[in-house]
Order: structure tokens, then sequence, then C-alpha cells
């Protein structure tokens, strides 16, 4: 089981996620903004995985990635980016960040086995 921290601006993606996350057996943490997020970082204890969407208000993902490397606390969390409007990998600062399973197909199940992946 892995502690996630889960960043989505629209509530039904989130919970939606965040539903089939909880059922793979992960604990899920959600936040719906980058200050959220930062802010649930501070206050819970370590993440195993940080999930976050591409097109956050205020801060795109990869702006968020580099305020979560500036944090101590954060600094070495793995990162998966997820998208509900990606239609292709997405790569940030040299990253490759997701392949096409995580946008086609079922997303819900490849991000499933990608935190599977590097929580363990």
């Amino acid at each position: 089981m892995a502690r996630v921290l889960l960043i989505d601006d629209d509530a039904e993606i989130r919970e939606t996620t965040a539903i089939r996350l909880q059922i793979g057996g992960h604990h899920v943490i959600t936040a719906a903004s980058p200050q959220e997020a930062l802010t649930m970082a501070a206050e819970h204890p370590r993440f195993d995985v940080a999930v976050l969407d591409l097109h956050l208000p205020r801060a795109d993902g990869d702006e968020l990635l580099d305020l979560l490397r500036a944090n101590r606390a954060t600094a070495g969390l793995p990162v998966v980016f997820y998208s509900a409007n990606a239609s292709h990998a997405t790569s940030v600062h040299g990253l490759s960040l997701a392949d096409t399973g995580l946008t086609s197909g079922r997303p819900l199940n490849n991000l499933l086995a990608t935190i599977n992946c590097l929580s363990h």
C-alpha cells in the first residue's frame, strides 16, 4: 500500500481517481490546487508517490514539481503526471513522466500499475 498525494483541480476526476486508487489498496490524500498540495505535503507523513494533473490553476504541474523539489520533505518524492486532457506522453525537465498507456485505454488501471511499481 502506497501513501499517494493526488493533485487535480477537477473534483470529479479527483474523486474517481482517488476511489480507484483506494480500491487498489492505497491510502490517498487529495488536493485541488498546488498550494493545497504543498500544505498537505507539509502536514502529513511522508508520501510514497505524488500524482499531479498537468493542467492546474495558478501553477502547471511542472511548476508544482519545481516547488516539490525545492522542499526538503518532498524533494525525492516520485511524481507521476496524469491528465485527462493529455493525448500523448509528456516530458518535462527531461524526465519521461508518462507513457501513452496512462492517457489512453484503461488510464486508471495503468496509473494504478505505475504507482504499484513506484511504491515497491
